[in-house]
């Protein structure tokens, strides 16, 4: 009940949004020639009973495409209630149920068009979004929708040809674990011989246009299979579906409930060309249909115990009845759901498990079972034999015995500092691997008698470690360095050229080249593998790091942009630090209140460093000229120069200037630094004179001085 209610409550949420439909589960395009190129479409659309939103299209729009899917026609066909229909359950096998949430609504829609002659000749198609969200074996079915096409070829045309047409819609629910028998042929009025494939359905419309009319130009994608559980060659998983391509009969058994999306194409065959292709896509419901179904699992042998618990896979079945040796000993039985039994000895024993006992549609299912004791010793031994350019060779050899069955199979596995690395069943495999460090090789036997053993080998690969030889390394001149501070002393190593080289047989020799140098070193030993690898050291002349400024002199509150170039420096560490805007970059910006010598000092892997330095000069001016300038004239006549009269210095802090005319009034007072006299007063243009003026200005260095004088107004 609570189902059902839940099933409502989607439909009414769903239907107030008709565009968007849930509800495809299949349908196909057919046509037929009636003569005088006029040809009869049929589509057949299904549509979910209970999940399914909206209802049938009203009207639908088929697309008639040229082969260049340039549009012909649009076709809209009203929806015919008539022949509406809800197709029926059918269950061949009398112990199967119908399941209850399983219905499927089938319409057909129909119209008459012309179809004159052209290249390359039609497609038909009718396009839906979207498919049922419980769809199992493509990606995002919600997202996904469906194109029915035909197409009518140009030699179709020519011949009034008509398609071939299914003969039957495929069962709407089918049975978890049941075979799937289902004669999928289809008949051709034109008598052409029809062959039969599996193919993939195709994608259509999107949600966000659901119902596209006139339909979209193809070609049309398929759909996108839920790889790697589903694709062509197994689409409903279990028993992979097959279809014969000569009579069109459907087999396969399906083993987990849930929806699947189908495609069948029939290729129809005229003088040995294809002439036309027919292609219906519909949904599987794999569904428990209450039939008992027996299963269980046990091991093919039972080793060194007489006691094992056996493990119920059946479905649909509450009752149980097991027998333990179903050839003899009927006693030994149990009724429990998934029993532990005590054999009685060891020999080969046939189980079965009755599902459904008492019941007229039980089901039965046998497996027989050694009970025996291992007599397999797993052994083995490794061997290096080899090493090229892949790596080092692994040779694995088998050394495990039975002297009862023999060694039936082995199972190798090679696992690594990363992890798995490889497999093998064969007896005596080979393995590579490129890096060092420890290994475990693990061999899993099987005997004769289906009994198994384990052994476990770690083993370290000779293989020396180099990942951390520097490639190139730094020094000063004068200074030296250790080239393998990491080596492994269990390898022997040769160094040249030995002249500037502590030694040239040890792991980690120091080098003290005066000039730019690149070593050699060969490392062998502790397996077949042998090495070759360089390492340069480059002498560094201290002359050669370059630091610069710009500019050199600055007044106070101005900066320069410092710059320290030496060939491979990575790392900078400037002195004093204070006035800079980042200590540890090569070209930090400076603001040096006072005249001030910066040092750049360049670490170098050689572990030495080298040394830069710079002096910004700091001018502290007075405040007088040139660094306070008070114009003697200006010329306020429009021309565009030396209009107003100001002040002009960058060091002044605080500033008050008046100018007076030549009866001692003031005109014009000024107190900022950005204040200028345009020679009016009171808004009135001032005569061409002469002007006293009154200044008085203090500097930054806190120096104050007054002056006075005249300034002549010129126009």
């Amino acid at each position: 009940m609570l189902f059902r209610l839940f099933i409502a409550f989607c439909f009414c949420v769903f239907s107030a949004i008709p565009a968007h439909a849930t509800h495809i589960v299949g349908g196909e395009v057919t046509y037929k020639c009636l003569g005088n190129q006029q040809y009869e479409l049929t589509l057949t659309v299904y549509r979910d009973c209970y999940t399914g939103v909206p209802w049938f299209d009203d009207p639908v729009s088929l697309g008639i495409y040229r082969a260049n899917w340039s549009l012909v026609q649009q076709v809209l066909i009203p929806l015919d209630s008539m022949t509406n229909d809800t197709l029926p359950i059918i269950l061949t096998n009398p112990c199967l149920v119908a399941p209850p949430d399983v219905c499927v609504h089938r319409s057909v829609y129909k119209a008459i068009v012309t179809l004159p002659m052209i290249a390359g000749g039609y497609t038909i198609v009718y396009q839906r979004c979207c498919r049922n969200n419980l769809i199992r074996n493509i990606i995002d079915p919600l997202g996904t929708g469906a194109s029915f096409t035909a197409q009518i070829s140009e030699d179709a045309l020519a011949a009034c040809n008509s398609g071939s047409v299914f003969n039957s819609w495929p069962p709407v629910a089918i049975c978890i674990n049941e075979p799937i028998d289902f004669d999928h042929s289809a008949s051709d009025p034109d008598g052409d011989s029809l062959v039969y494939r599996l193919c993939t359905p195709l994608d259509g419309a999107d949600p966000d246009f659901p119902l596209p009319q006139p339909p979209n130009p193809g070609p049309y994608l398929p759909v996108v299979w839920n790889e790697p559980d589903y694709n062509l060659s197994n689409v409903l998983g279990g028993v992979p579906l097959t279809i014969d391509p000569t009579t069109g009969f459907l087999t396969g058994i399906p083993n987990m409930i849930g929806n699947y999306v189908v495609g069948i194409c029939v290729d129809e065959y005229r003088d040995g060309s294809v002439i036309s292709t027919s292609r219906r896509d519909f949904q599987y419901n794999v569904a428990d249909c209450g039939k008992p179904f027996a299963a269980f699992f046990s091991p093919k042998a039972l080793c060194d115990t007489l006691t094992f618990r056996f493990l119920n896979q059946s479905n649909s079945a509450t009752f149980f009845r097991w027998y333990f040796d179903w050839d003899g000993d009927h006693t030994q039985t149990s009724v429990g759901y998934s029993p532990v039994h005590t054999f009685p000895d060891t020999g080969w024993y046939n189980i079965a498990l009755i599902a459904e006992p008492s019941d007229p549609c039980s089901d039965t299912t046998f497996q027989k079972i050694h009970v025996t004791q291992t007599f397999a010793a797993a052994d083995l031994d490794i061997q290096f034999p080899d090493c090229d350019e892949n790596g080092l060779i692994v040779q694995a050899n088998d050394l495990s015995v039975d002297p009862m069955f023999g060694i039936a199979s082995w199972n190798w596995q090679l696992t690594g500092p990363g992890g798995p690395l490889g497999t093998s069943t064969l007896q005596n495999p080979q393995f590579t691997v490129e890096d060092p460090g420890d290994y475990k090789l693990r061999l899993v036997v099987l005997s004769g008698n289906g009994c198994p053993d384990t052994i476990s080998l770690p083993f370290t690969a000779p293989i020396p470690p180099l990942s951390n030889l520097e490639d190139s390394l730094l020094i000063c001149v004068g200074d030296s360095i250790f080239l393998f501070p990491g080596a492994d002393t269990a390898y022997t190593y040769s160094w040249s050229p030995e002249a500037s080289l502590s030694a040239a047989n040890v792991p980690n020799p120091q080098a003290f080249p005066s000039l730019t140098t690149t070593y050699q070193v060969t490392v062998s030993g502790n397996g077949p593998c042998v090495f070759e690898k360089t390492v340069k050291v480059k002498v560094l002349n201290q002359g050669t790091i370059s630091v610069t400024a710009n500019p050199i002199l600055l007044f106070p509150g101005e900066s320069s942009q410092l710059e320290a170039t030496f060939p491979g420096a990575t790392d900078f560490n400037w002195t004093p630090a204070g006035t800079l805007s980042n200590a540890f970059i090569y070209n930090p910006v400076a603001t040096p209140t006072d005249t001030t010598t910066y040092t750049v000092n360049i670490p170098l892997s050689s572990g030495c460093e080298v040394f830069g330095t710079i002096t910004l000069f700091v001018l502290f001016p007075f405040c007088d000229e040139p660094f306070v300038f008070f114009p003697t004239g200006f010329s306020p006549n429009g021309d565009g120069e030396n209009e107003t009269l100001k002040l002009e210095s960058k060091f002044a802090t605080e500033v008050y200037w008046v100018i007076y005319n030549r009866w001692g009034e003031k005109i014009f007072e000024a107190d900022s630094i950005d204040d200028a006299w345009d020679g009016t007063y009171h808004g009135k243009p001032q005569p061409a004179e002469t002007y006293g003026y009154y200044l008085r200005i203090k500097c930054v260095d806190g120096q104050e001085r007054i002056k006075k004088g005249n300034v002549t107004l010129l126009r």
